[in-house]
């Protein structure tokens, strides 16, 4: 049996490094191939459930809810999350403590309001609600009858913020608190339409909204729109 001298020895060692080293290096780009595909994914059901949010709640916008209607910032106020009862008893002029079905579960500092036949008004909460009253910060300038509807007025803002990697960030802020809806976005702009289709900028007269986004790992830009309520 002929033995193996050093030269092949080395000439075998030395292969099998190449082999090895290109395996790792085969290895490496899978793992990072698929890293950026799951990457991509999550960004995209992201964008997804962002935009979802926004749709479920700009249709509950009316054009006298807007407060602000920009290129890089939407602003109304809307009750997102059904939150409403009734009066229990009647309300007279100049009254703060309103007693209400279910009071339970209101923050302190919401915006509420209170509508009868002849209007609304808009309260803020001067304490945490309670199981059968609200007590307002400020008192009442008109009467209301037993049975008025009061419902909270969420203060809610959709607009944009460039991270420290300079890419966008889609926020959402309800009543102060303020989030990441989407990020890592290239643009993102909103839209308005009248009842006529054409763009504008005035609330009063906003019908629709429209909401694109564009991003580098998306395989085409996103836009939805969404029509106000009545």
């Amino acid at each position: 049996m002929n033995g193996v001298c050093l030269a092949e020895l080395l000439i075998g060692l030395a292969a099998g490094v190449i082999v090895l080293a290109t395996a790792l290096e085969t290895f490496s780009i899978v793992r990072q191939h698929v890293a950026r595909q799951q990457r991509d994914l999550t960004h995209q059901q992201d964008l997804r459930l962002g935009l979802a949010v926004f749709e479920q709640e700009a249709r509950l916008a009316t054009a006298e809810s807007i407060v602000i209607a920009n290129p890089d910032e939407f602003q109304f106020r809307a009750n997102i999350n059904a939150q409403r009862t009734t009066t229990t008893g009647g309300i007279v002029q100049g009254q703060s403590v309103l007693a209400v079905q279910d009071g339970s579960g209101w923050g302190e500092g919401k915006s509420v309001a209170i509508c009868g036949l002849r209007g609304c008004e808009l309260h803020r909460l001067a304490r945490a609600g309670q199981r059968t009253f609200l007590t307002l910060a400020e008192p009442v300038q008109t009467a209301f009858p037993a049975g008025a509807s009061v419902e909270v007025r969420n203060h809610v803002v959709y607009y944009t913020r460039r991270d420290e990697r300079g890419l966008l960030r889609l926020m959402r802020m309800v009543d102060g608190g303020a989030g990441t809806l989407v990020g890592g976005l290239d643009n993102a702009r909103f839209a308005y339409r009248d009842d006529r289709g054409r763009t504008t900028f005035e609330p009063s007269q906003v019908k629709r909204v429209v909401v694109k986004i564009e991003s580098n790992r998306s395989t085409r830009h996103a836009v939805r729109e969404v029509s106000l309520r009545s």
